[in-house]
């Protein structure tokens, strides 16, 4: 807290002694953190580190241990209970906090009011919800359901509504990885919304693994390692590269590696591809190369990798991979067939959390024993274990339930379970969502790997410089259709930005 007697501010949280222990492991030991009055401060760590454990604390969701002490615009609260989101806490989780089952209108009165005094009129409700999605410029149809959304809208309502029904002069806006799947216009608006939350004079403690949000947002940081407070920083005085050393407790080399543009024959070949918000899309990717899909929410690029797999309807068009069509629909058959894909909804499609990373990782690809193909649990582990050492996965425990792990750890068995795969064809959606910045690095060192070793690569992502900086060539999505290829020498996240926003080209004009 601040000295007695001095002019600074009463911070507005004041955490201390903050410690958490799951079955003898320390999650958390002795942390202590303050938010001032009006400032963004940001909250940093590897995967691992605790930052989600110290949310899910102020949230409620877990009780502290012993001796941890918490006080909210200057009063006790009581942490592991309601009592801080009581005294003025607004969360926005990694998991959105959102019902599938339910109207985007119902979700955002979940935590507001329902529209009318004497009776509820689903009209009146869903077009009072309309109004305030309209209100901050995000294009969602408050009717629709949410579990009919992508993620970016998905995560644009949860956003909405905790900023349209939380922030007052007496709550503290608390943000887990909001920016995750995005993409770079949806987070120009976010950011916007947050420096007008500041300039009101409320607070944001900002949880994030992009470096570059912290600058450009942020007032203060404070870093996290190994469950222990490193420091905490005016962001002022702070360049990359001593961020970085703070965030892994080592210098780290470049973020994204070095790799050579292959020139192989096609391996993924797609030809007047339509289904979702996709149309007449057609593309090929050499072996050893990485290709880019970037595009704006509603653009169709979140439904490509979805498409081409089978996860999501395909209306038209045909999918080869080394000239073998691909089946529509089946993603069982595009398995077969040597593609690969990890979705950029983690939690709610790509993982069993119930299931042990063990079995998470050979999922896809099980080696059965013997004639009979029998499933062996050691033989598992044997096969399972390098990659979870390759990849820095931690715990190093094959056998604990992946929803236990964090999750940039969760994240990296996805990405180890297809690489053990031996896929011909790679479809990452958002690889690097939630991830910090040593394993980032791990991760695109195995893309590279992939590529080198012959495969082909088609990354969809929402980062604009993971996409100038990692692939060959990257296309641009626009209303559905392609409307620009971008060549890795005049990519840059500007550019991509630009061509994202631009007007349709007539197909002429583009070289796939």
């Amino acid at each position: 807290m601040s000295p007695v007697g001095t002019d600074m501010p009463q911070p507005v949280l004041c955490v201390s002694g903050l410690s958490k222990t799951f079955q003898g492991q320390q999650a958390l030991r002795q942390v202590s953190l303050e938010l001032q009055p009006g400032e963004i401060h940001c909250l940093l760590g590897q995967n691992g580190s605790g930052k989600s454990t110290l949310i899910k604390i102020l949230a409620g969701y877990h009780a502290p241990d012993p001796g941890s002490h918490a006080i909210v615009f200057g009063s006790d609260v009581q942490l592991g209970s309601h009592s801080p989101a009581e005294a003025g806490l607004r969360f926005i989780h990694q998991d959105l906090g959102l019902i599938d089952s339910l109207s985007v209108a119902d979700n955002m009165s979940l935590v507001g009011t329902y529209p009318g005094r004497f009776w509820l009129s689903d009209r009146a409700h869903v077009r009072s919800s309309q109004q305030i999605l309209d209100s901050y410029d995000v294009d969602v149809d408050a009717s629709a359901m949410v579990g009919s959304l992508g993620v970016a809208a998905r995560t644009l309502v949860a956003i909405v509504r905790a900023l349209h029904f939380g922030p007052s002069q007496d709550s503290i806006l608390v943000l887990d990885e909001p920016t995750a799947a995005l993409a770079e216009a949806d987070k120009r608006h976010l950011f916007d919304l947050l420096r007008a939350v500041r300039a009101r004079g409320q607070s944001v403690l900002y949880v994030t693994h992009l470096l570059q949000e912290v600058f450009e947002l942020g007032d203060r940081v404070t870093i996290l390692r190994n469950g222990a407070m490193v420091a905490t920083r005016p962001v002022a005085g702070l360049d990359h590269e001593s961020l970085i050393e703070l965030i892994l407790g080592r210098k780290l080399e470049a973020l994204y590696p070095e790799h050579e543009e292959s020139h192989g024959s096609p391996v993924l070949e797609v030809e007047d591809l339509s289904g979702g918000g996709i149309r007449n899309l057609s593309l090929s990717v050499r072996a050893g190369e990485i290709v880019g899909v970037v595009g704006l929410m509603g653009s169709g690029a979140e439904d490509v990798a979805h498409v081409l797999f089978g996860s999501r309807p395909r209306d038209t068009g045909t999918v080869k991979v080394d000239g073998i069509e691909i089946p529509a629909n089946s993603p069982a058959r595009a398995i077969k067939g040597g593609m690969a894909f990890s979705p950029g909804e983690r939690k709610r499609l790509a993982i069993v959390g119930d299931w042990s990373t063990r079995e998470n990782m050979t999922l896809p690809r099980l080696a059965g024993r013997g004639p009979l193909k029998w499933l062996s649990r050691r033989a598992e582990a044997r096969d399972v274990m390098p990659f979870v050492t390759e990849y820095g996965v931690q715990p190093p425990d094959c056998e604990l339930r992946l929803a236990s792990l964090s999750g940039g750890n969760q994240q990296k068995v996805v990405i180890a379970r297809w690489m053990r795969s031996g896929a011909r064809v790679f479809l990452l959606e958002e690889p690097t969502a939630g991830v910090d910045v040593g394993a980032r690095r791990a991760i695109y060192d195995a893309v590279i790997k992939a590529a080198a070793d012959g495969s082909a690569v088609l990354l969809v992502t929402s980062d604009f410089d993971e996409a100038a900086s990692m692939c060959d060539r990257v296309l641009v999505l626009r209303d559905g259709e392609l409307g620009a290829v971008v060549p890795r020498a005049e990519a840059s996240s500007d550019r991509l930005l630009g061509e994202s926003i631009a007007r349709p080209r007539t197909k002429e004009s583009i070289n796939v």
